[in-house]
């Protein structure tokens, strides 16, 4: 066991806030999965709800580093309270709880500490004094040590929990910052913030640099801080490995550590073998667990030029690309239309090039609807574990709405016998009617009854299911989770659960596994560990999340939730 600000817990690694583990079901599988994770810091904090900056939010200038301008995204002070509650109640008592505010004044951080404080499910309070992308706050007022101190004391005022203070080098007066803090009453500093910077790949035209090139930053600020104050220190910035730990360890023995940036790239079972290498090298004098870590491109655009445009009623376009994309089953590609106009989509094909559909529901997806035979856009990818079907095995593919898209793909690389079911509102937005038909027997439903049967997929399905003998096959759904919902309800019947799958699409940022946005309920996240899941570890329609974070359980919300569009 390890003494980390009174309490003993169970490991000496945690997640700087807002890396991988964002949400409380991410945490948990991390907490319950790898024991060396021995306190969890969740996203800072506003009283008030924010869905953060628009896509992209984070890029990657380097193999090893990123850039990020998230924007503070979360659900607000009662719902993070919340999400403590629940975590807290599903963990072991050895994990420390760490919220973190992100206020822009005194009176908001004091608010928002003594909240957390009185609902007693934290262990302590990290204050975000170091941010250099927000509007209001973060580095803009954590630089000022007479600020910081304000700040310090008014939330000492509002708890007797432990507070940590998150600090920037970026600042010019860091070590006065530091004292300041620690005069007020912190109890420890984690150090160091992103240091920011302007940047034309995100949309917000600056961010926080984080990785491989923000260490030698981190090395000579925790020297700095470390010569004013004794408080314990929380290092983060640029950690890849034991050689960076051995080289931190050589100014305090004491410190403790954050892994972020360095995780991108690896799915959850990865992270897991990431801190036993780690653990490893730490007591064998090696360094192989820096060699797991994010080393290569990972987010790099490529132009792509529109071959041609098809329609499908007022609401839909699929877009066709001279160039292709190497894209397995379920995956999926970012799209970009200038800065601020960035989102994820399922390949559609990638047969005679990349296609792609596109349903109008929003600002970037109505700036798709603008582009032209001819036009360069750039795109991304392809990201998501590949998949494939046993090739003897016939797949029955429901399809709704935009997942027809990605049932087409699908379809395209599964070799062996196939069955369709499809659904859409109107029969103007059935997409690839005529190359699945070639493919296998289709039914078709519409809501409005305009072609084969009115109403929903999943009662189609069941029909289909009930006269013919599909005996021994597979199921792949995709569309709005309201739809799979249904679909799932019925195939249950049919079928054992890991012959069911579902191609889950959720808010997604980044696609390496960072932002940590998409994750699922049980805790894995989409972009590194699925799409695709067997319905013995995904049950559609339980609940995802809107851009802040917040869970939507409402079946009238979820209904127009489930293509990336």
């Amino acid at each position: 066991m390890i003494s980390f600000l009174g309490k003993e817990i169970k490991g000496p690694y945690g997640f700087p806030s807002g890396v991988v583990a964002t949400n409380e079901d991410t945490a948990r599988w991390m907490i319950q999965n790898v024991p060396q994770i021995g306190w969890f810091v969740g996203k800072s904090t506003t009283i008030e709800p924010r869905e953060g900056n628009p896509e992209d939010i984070i890029s990657q200038p380097a193999p090893d580093s990123l850039w990020n301008a998230v924007g503070y995204a979360n659900p607000g002070l009662e719902i993070m309270i919340e999400s403590f509650r629940d975590l807290r109640a599903s963990v072991p008592d050895d994990v420390f709880l760490m919220a973190q505010i992100g206020e822009g004044s005194e009176e908001g951080f004091e608010h928002a500490v003594a909240e957390y404080d009185r609902a007693g499910d934290v262990d302590g309070i990290e204050l975000n004094l170091s941010c250099p992308h927000i509007e209001k706050g973060g580095i803009l007022i954590g630089g000022n040590p007479e600020v910081v101190s304000s700040i310090v004391k008014a939330s000492r005022r509002a708890t007797r929990r432990p507070l940590i203070v998150k600090l920037n080098a970026g600042v010019s007066r860091l070590e006065e910052v530091a004292v300041a803090a620690a005069e007020a009453g912190a109890d420890a500093l984690t150090a160091i913030n992103t240091i920011g910077g302007p940047n034309p790949e995100i949309s917000k035209g600056f961010g926080g640099l984080s990785g491989g090139l923000l260490f030698p930053v981190t090395v000579a600020a925790v020297k700095r801080l470390r010569s004013v104050v004794s408080l314990p220190i929380i290092c983060m910035g640029g950690i890849r490995g034991a050689a960076d730990i051995r080289l931190l360890q050589e100014i305090d023995p004491s410190f403790h550590f954050s892994i972020g940036t360095a995780l991108g790239g690896l799915d959850s079972e990865g992270v897991k073998r990431f801190y036993h290498q780690l653990e490893d090298d730490l007591a064998a004098g090696t360094d192989l667990a820096s060699e797991m870590t994010l080393s290569e491109k990972l987010m790099d655009y490529s132009p792509f030029v529109v071959s041609g445009i098809e329609e499908y009623g007022e609401s839909i376009r699929l877009l066709r690309f001279h160039q292709n994309i190497d894209a397995g089953t379920g995956q999926f590609v970012f799209l970009k239309l200038g800065t601020g106009h960035t989102k994820p989509f399922s390949v559609a094909s990638d047969r005679d090039g990349l296609e792609l559909v596109v349903r109008r529901i929003g600002r970037m997806t109505t700036k798709a609807f603008e582009l032209k035979v001819n036009d360069v856009v750039r795109i991304r990818g392809p990201y998501g574990q590949k998949f494939s079907f046993p090739e003897e095995r016939q797949v029955v593919f429901v399809g709704a709405g935009c997942g027809i898209a990605p049932v087409n793909h699908a379809a395209e690389h599964h070799p062996g016998p196939k069955r369709f079911v499809l659904g859409a509102v109107t029969a103007d937005e059935l997409t690839y009617l005529d190359q699945l038909r070639d493919l296998g027997p289709v039914d078709v439903s519409t809501d409005d009854g305009s072609m084969g049967y009115k109403g929903y997929v999943a009662d189609l399905l069941e029909q289909v299911l009930e006269r013919e003998d599909v005996s021994g096959a597979c199921y792949f759904n995709c569309g709005p989770e309201i739809a799979m919902a249904g679909a799932d309800r019925v195939e249950r019947r049919f079928a054992p659960e890991g012959d069911i799958f579902h191609l889950v699409e959720r808010v997604t940022s980044c696609a390496i596994g960072i932002c940590g946005k998409c994750s699922i309920p049980s805790g894995e996240r989409l972009c590194i560990d699925g799409p695709i899941f067997s319905a013995d570890r995904f049950t559609p329609g339980e609940y995802t999340r809107d851009k802040t974070g917040r869970k939507i359980i409402d079946p009238e919300e979820l209904r127009g939730l489930g293509c990336k569009t």
